[in-house]
């Protein structure tokens, strides 16, 4: 009988972005979804812009027959991150080592956008972006024989978007893509509707932002309220010896890429409370002159070291406390309720919890009699809305209270903490 000789073959991981599967597990939800779902991650991230330049947020949010976008009033997408973003083989995010809360759940944003459009619709993808004067423009194709991505980046000076940033994703028969049966066995709601569901929910959750959708405009109804920044410095609290070997290892492997060598010392000097040069140099101890590369012992960082470092950082700093997180408060949502949510203003009933369960958090809850519809309920975590409950418990729990999917009700759960865990790569469930 003849032998089959088989060959053994090289598949590059740049690749992996590019399936229906790999682009289902990152999103965490189906193609019907895909759309609704890179929007929310243009949201958060320009929230997140515009918080960490002490702006109130501005997020104009644009949809057509086939393209969506969102502008914002940030300090615009700088270059740099967007041609990082464009390789593969690496992964780009500035959430990745930091325990804070932040929105974007997902890490790798970009790398989504620029290779959705292209696995939705198998021949060529296609997003442009104008920020701080520059139109970019990036298409994608899969070169089938190399097995790799073939992305193409190309720039001209563009005055359109003098001020923050515009993210246009082109995405053929949008009206029409996203038609279908979800996990309920539920007809999909249309895409606009969505859209304008999930520009409620950040609505819900962002008392300070103000959004824009078509005709509609839901202002912010408080500019001055504040919650964690993305640029304030990380507590110590919030870390464990493993967490923040990770995020000293990531410096270290900066450094080694020709990035900033940091010191022992001016690494402690950014966590929140540590800023004065006594508790500097107390924290340091017998690590005074020493560089983080100077942790890393037989090819790995000495665990030891890190573990006392750890533990005097904690000693001369104050836990914060979780209202520090940021507090939505039942004024917003009472409001919010009966503008959004067709709720009647005196059934509105709300409650806080805040607590310390090794890492801060925030649960708020709301509940409102609507004046007509079904049951909604809103979910957010960390200042953003999920596209599915996160927490199952929450489904039973409306089950017992006898509360169905017919009854004319509101429910709105938010949870703000540090860090979550998730039990599936899409970050869409909690781990509880």
């Amino acid at each position: 009988m003849q032998k089959l000789k088989r060959a053994t073959f090289e598949v590059s991981r740049e690749l992996e972005f590019f399936s229906e599967k790999e682009l289902q597990m990152q999103i965490g939800h189906g193609r019907r979804l895909w759309p609704v779902a890179l929007l929310k991650e243009l949201i958060d991230n320009a929230l997140d812009a515009c918080e960490e330049a002490n702006l109130p947020p501005m997020v104009e949010v644009e949809i057509g027959d086939d393209a969506f976008g969102v502008r914002d009033n940030g300090p615009g997408l700088p270059k740099e991150t967007l041609m990082r973003s464009l390789d593969y083989l690496k992964r780009v995010s500035d959430k990745t080592y930091y325990v804070s809360p932040t929105r974007g759940q997902l890490g790798n944003a970009l790398k989504l956008v620029w290779a959705a459009p292209f696995v939705a619709h198998g021949d060529h993808g296609c997003v442009e972006v104008w920020s701080q004067g520059v139109h970019h423009t990036v298409e994608v194709w899969v070169d089938r024989i190399a097995q790799r991505p073939s992305v193409r980046h190309t720039e001209e000076d563009d005055g359109f978007v003098k001020n923050g940033s515009f993210v246009k994703i082109h995405w053929p028969d949008l009206a029409c893509s996203n038609q279908g049966m979800d996990s309920y066995f539920n007809k999909l709601p249309d895409f606009p509707t969505q859209v304008r569901e999930l520009i409620e929910g950040y609505a819900a959750f962002n008392p300070h932002a103000t959004f824009r959708l078509g005709g509609m405009t839901l202002e912010s109804t408080d500019p001055n309220w504040s919650k964690w920044n993305p640029g304030e410095p990380i507590s110590p609290h919030w870390y464990t010896p493993e967490t923040l070997r990770d995020l000293i290892a990531g410096y270290i492997s900066q450094e080694r890429n020709g990035g900033r060598v940091r010191t022992v010392r001016e690494f402690i000097s950014e966590f929140r409370g540590l800023s004065s040069t006594a508790k500097q140099t107390e924290a340091t101890g017998d690590l005074k002159g020493f560089y983080l590369h100077d942790l890393v012992v037989d090819g790995d960082i000495d665990m030891g070291r890190i573990e006392e470092q750890l533990e005097a950082m904690k000693r001369l700093s104050k836990a914060p406390k979780p209202a520090i997180l940021g507090v939505i408060g039942q004024d917003h949502l009472k409001k919010w309720m009966v503008r959004y949510a067709d709720v009647a203003e005196n059934s509105v009933r709300y409650t806080k919890k805040l607590d310390v369960d090794r890492l801060p958090h925030v649960v708020e809850m709301a509940f409102g009699v609507r004046n007509e519809g079904g049951r909604r309920i809103v979910s957010g975590l960390n200042w953003a809305p999920t596209l599915v409950l996160p927490v199952e418990e929450l489904s039973r729990l409306l089950g017992q209270m006898r509360i169905d999917i017919h009854d004319p009700v509101t429910v709105v759960m938010h949870i703000a903490r540090p860090r979550f865990e998730f039990v599936d790569r899409g970050k869409t469930r909690l781990e509880l």
